[in-house]
C-alpha cells in the first residue's frame, strides 16, 4: 500500500478530525479536574490522586471513542452510498431497456442540495482545504509521537543501565534494615535492594521484578534515620503499584503529547502520588516529620548537583515539587491543641514555609545543616599522633603534604581540633628532626591546640608505672621548647591505645600525676579502628592502586557512619540525650583525603565542632568508671561496664581491610590486641 493511498484514506480523515475534537474534549476534562481538585483540596492525597489518574485515562479514552465513532459512521455512509449508486444503476437499466447510456435519470433534490452546499462551501476560504489540513495534522502528530517514543525508549534504555551498571549489594546492616522495612510496610512482593556507583538519586524501577537502587554516596551523605524514610518512600511506591500507573501514564503522554492539558494532568498525578507516598511514610514513622523533611531537603540538594536526572518512567523519592512536599509534611507540626492559643500556630505555619522558601532560594545546604542548632549535637576531635606516621615511599616529605591537606580541611570545616604529639617522631631526645618538627609548628601556627602523648606510643598495661611516667615526661621535655616559642602551655594528655593501665589504682595514680603537671586526660566517647583503614589505604597508595584506594575510602565512610550510629545509641541509652562527643582519629592520608566526606557526614548528623574543653565540660564526663585491662575501649563502654550493663554489638571492620592489615603488616605495634588508637 502506497503512502498516497494511506493519506487519501478515510482513516487519516477520521484521525485528523479526532485530533481536532480532542482539543476541546481534553480541555473540558482538565477543567473538570481543576474544579474537583479545588473542592477536595483538604481531602486525602489518595482521593486526589485517584481523581487525577481517572482524568488522564478519560482524556485518553475520549479521542479513542471519537475515532471509533467516526470510523463506524464512515462505514455506514460508504455502505449507504454504495447501495444508492447500485439502485440508480438498476433503475437506469430498467428504464432504458438495457441501454443505460440513452436514458437520463433525474437527479434527486438531495443531490441538488448537495451541489448547492458544495458551491456555497467553495465560497468559504478554508473548507476546500480541510482534507489537506487534516493530512498535515495527522502527519505532524505522527512525527511528534515518533519523537516522544524515542524519548520513552531512551528512558527504558537508561533504566536498563541503572539495573545492570556498577551495582552491588548494600552492607549487611542495611540489608537487614531493608528487610525490616519490608515487613513493617507489609510489602508482599519480592523487592531487590542495591546500591550503585552510577546513579546519583534514589529510584524504584520494575513492575514484575521491582528493584530499589540507591546511590552509594547516599549512605555517606544522609543520616541513617533520614535514609530509612527515603527507602520506605520507595517501598510504598512499590506496595501501591505506582510503577504500573506511571508506565501507562508515560505512554499516554506520548500519544497526547500535543495538548498542554495532558501535561498539566500528568503533573497533578505525579504531585499527588508523591503526597500520598509521603503521607504513608509519616504514618509508619510517627513523630519523624522533621527527619523526613530534612531527608527530602538533602535529596533536593543532591538532585540540584546531579548531572543525570532519572527518566519519568521511574518513581523517585525526590520527585514532584520538593518545596511543596516539605511544606505539607511540616504542616501537621503547626497543629496545636485547643488549650493553646491559635495565633502561635498561625505564626508558625506562616514562618515555616517562609523560612524554607528563603533556604531554597539562597542555599539548600543551609536547611541540610539546620539540625546543628536544633539537635544541639557537639563533637570534639583529637588526633594521635602528630606528625603523621610515614608509610609512604617518600618519607618524611609525604607527611608534610598529608599534614598540610589535613590542616586545610580542618580550617575549611572550622574544626578546633587538638593534636597529640609523639615526641619520638620529632626528636631523638636531644636533637629535633627538622622536617617533622616543622609539621608540629605548622599545626601550632595554624591555631590548633597541641596536647601531650608519650614520647613513644606505648601502652600503659605493659609498662611499669615509673617507666610510663618517664616516657610522658620525656615527651613534655621535647615538646615544651616548641610550645614556648608561642608561650603555650599544654593542657591535655591522650592515653596511647586508650589503655589506662593494669589496675584502676594505676589509672588513678597516673591521673594524679597528670594533675600535678597541669594536664588532664581526654576521655574519648567515639573510639574506632580508623587506623586499620588508614594502614590499608597507605599500602594501596604505595602500590598506586587507585581503584583499591577508592574502595577503601568508601568502606571507611560506611564504617564510620555505623560507628556514629553505634555510639549515639550508647548516648541515648545511658543519658537519654546526645551528649557532646569526643572522637579519636589519626592524622592519616586516608582521613585527609576523605575529609570532605567524613566531616560532611558528621555535620549532616547534626553536629557542630567544638573544642575539647567545651565537650568535656558536660556533666556526663564525670560518670564514674573503673575499667582496667589489656585493651583500650571508649568511655561509653567503660561507663556501661561500670553500671553492670551489657555492651552493644560493635560494627566490624571490612574483611578486606583486615586482610591487608594481617597480610602486609610491616610496622611494629606495641599492643596488637588493642582496639582503639
Amino acid at each position: 500500500m502506497s503512502w498516497e493511498i494511506i493519506l487519501e484514506s478515510k482513516m487519516v480523515e477520521n484521525l485528523g478530525w479526532t485530533l481536532l475534537n480532542s482539543i476541546w474534549q481534553i480541555g473540558v476534562i482538565s477543567l473538570g479536574l481543576f474544579l474537583l481538585l479545588a473542592l477536595t483540596r483538604r481531602s486525602s492525597p489518595n482521593l486526589r490522586y485517584a481523581l487525577s489518574v481517572s482524568a488522564l485515562f478519560l482524556a485518553f479514552l475520549a479521542p479513542v471513542f471519537t475515532f471509533v465513532s467516526r470510523a463506524q459512521e464512515s462505514t455506514t455512509r460508504d455502505f449507504a452510498k454504495e447501495r444508492s449508486q447500485t439502485q440508480i444503476a438498476d433503475a437506469r437499466r430498467d428504464l432504458a431497456g438495457g441501454y443505460e447510456s440513452s436514458v437520463a435519470v433525474p437527479r434527486s433534490d438531495h443531490s441538488s442540495n448537495a451541489n448547492i452546499q458544495i458551491s456555497f462551501g467553495d465560497l468559504l476560504s478554508l473548507s476546500k482545504y480541510f482534507p489537506e489540513i487534516l493530512r498535515i495534522v495527522v502527519g505532524l502528530w505522527l512525527f511528534g509521537v515518533a519523537l516522544y517514543s524515542l524519548r520513552l525508549f531512551s528512558g527504558f534504555w537508561r533504566v536498563h543501565k541503572y539495573r545492570t551498571f556498577e551495582i552491588e549489594p548494600p552492607s549487611e546492616v542495611w540489608a537487614e534494615t531493608f528487610d525490616g522495612l519490608c515487613r513493617k510496610l507489609k510489602v508482599h512482593q519480592t523487592v531487590r535492594f542495591l546500591r550503585s556507583n552510577f546513579i546519583e538519586t534514589p529510584i524504584a524501577v520494575g513492575v514484575l521484578k521491582p528493584l530499589i537502587i540507591l546511590p552509594a554516596g547516599l549512605f555517606l551523605q544522609v543520616d541513617p534515620r533520614e535514609l530509612e524514610t527515603i527507602i520506605a518512600h520507595e517501598l510504598i511506591h512499590i506496595r501501591r503499584h505506582d510503577q504500573i500507573v506511571n508506565m501507562i501514564q508515560s505512554v499516554i503522554e506520548v500519544v497526547l503529547f500535543y495538548h498542554p492539558c495532558t501535561w498539566w494532568i500528568s503533573a497533578q498525578i505525579r504531585h499527588e502520588r508523591e503526597f500520598a507516598a509521603d503521607a504513608a511514610v509519616l504514618e509508619v514513622f510517627e513523630n519523624s516529620r522533621v527527619v523526613y523533611a530534612s531527608a527530602l531537603a538533602n535529596l533536593e540538594e543532591i538532585r540540584q548537583s546531579a548531572k543525570d536526572i532519572p527518566p519519568s518512567i521511574v518513581t523517585a523519592a525526590n520527585g514532584g515539587n520538593l518545596m511543596l512536599r516539605i511544606r505539607k509534611i511540616l504542616q501537621k507540626n503547626t497543629e496545636i491543641s485547643n488549650a493553646i492559643s491559635a495565633w502561635p500556630a498561625g505564626l508558625a505555619f506562616l514562618l515555616i514555609p517562609a523560612i524554607l522558601t528563603g533556604v531554597f532560594l539562597l542555599d539548600t545546604s543551609t536547611f541540610v545543616n539546620a539540625r546543628n542548632t536544633t539537635d544541639e549535637r557537639k563533637i570534639a576531635i583529637g588526633f594521635v599522633s602528630i606528625p603523621p606516621v610515614d608509610r609512604s615511599v617518600n618519607p618524611p616529605q609525604d607527611s608534610v603534604a598529608t599534614a598540610r591537606i589535613l590542616v586545610d580541611k580542618l580550617q575549611a570545616f572550622k574544626i578546633p581540633a587538638i593534636g597529640f604529639v609523639e615526641g619520638s617522631m620529632i626528636s631523638d631526645g636531644e636533637k629535633p628532626y627538622p622536617v617533622r618538627a616543622e609539621i608540629v609548628k605548622m599545626w601550632r601556627d595554624e591555631g590548633f591546640e597541641i596536647g601531650v602523648g608519650g614520647y613513644k606510643h606505648i601502652g600503659f598495661y605493659d609498662t611499669p608505672f615509673d617507666e610510663y611516667t618517664d616516657n610522658t615526661e620525656k615527651n613534655l621535655d621535647v615538646l615544651k621548647p616548641i610550645l614556648a616559642e608561642k608561650s603555650i602551655t599544654p593542657r591535655y594528655y591522650s592515653y596511647p591505645y586508650l589503655n589506662t593501665g593494669k589496675t584502676d589504682a594505676d589509672h588513678q595514680r597516673f591521673e594524679a600525676w597528670l594533675q600535678d603537671h597541669g594536664l588532664r586526660s581526654v576521655k574519648y566517647t567515639i573510639d574506632n579502628n580508623e587506623w586499620m583503614y588508614s594502614y590499608a589505604y597507605d599500602m594501596a597508595r604505595n602500590d598506586n592502586d587507585l581503584n583499591l584506594m577508592k574502595e577503601i575510602r568508601l568502606e571507611f565512610m560506611d564504617y564510620m557512619t555505623k560507628m556514629f550510629t553505634h555510639y549515639e545509641a550508647y548516648s541515648q541509652e545511658m543519658f537519654g540525650r546526645d551528649i557532646p562527643q569526643t572522637m579519636v582519629l589519626t592524622p592519616s592520608r586516608l582521613v585527609a583525603d576523605s575529609a570532605n566526606d567524613l566531616f560532611g557526614m558528621i555535620k549532616k548528623r547534626g553536629y557542630s565542632f567544638v573544642a575539647m574543653d567545651e565537650a568535656q565540660s558536660d556533666g556526663a564526663y564525670k560518670t564514674p568508671e573503673s575499667f582496667a585491662g589489656n585493651s583500650g575501649i571508649s568511655w561509653f563502654e567503660r561507663w556501661t561496664l561500670a553500671q553492670g550493663k551489657k555492651l552493644l554489638e560493635e560494627p566490624q571492620v571490612d574483611n578486606g581491610v583486615q586482610k591487608i592489615w594481617q597480610d602486609k603488616k610491616v610496622l611494629p605495634v606495641a599492643n596488637p590486641k588493642k582496639k582503639g588508637s
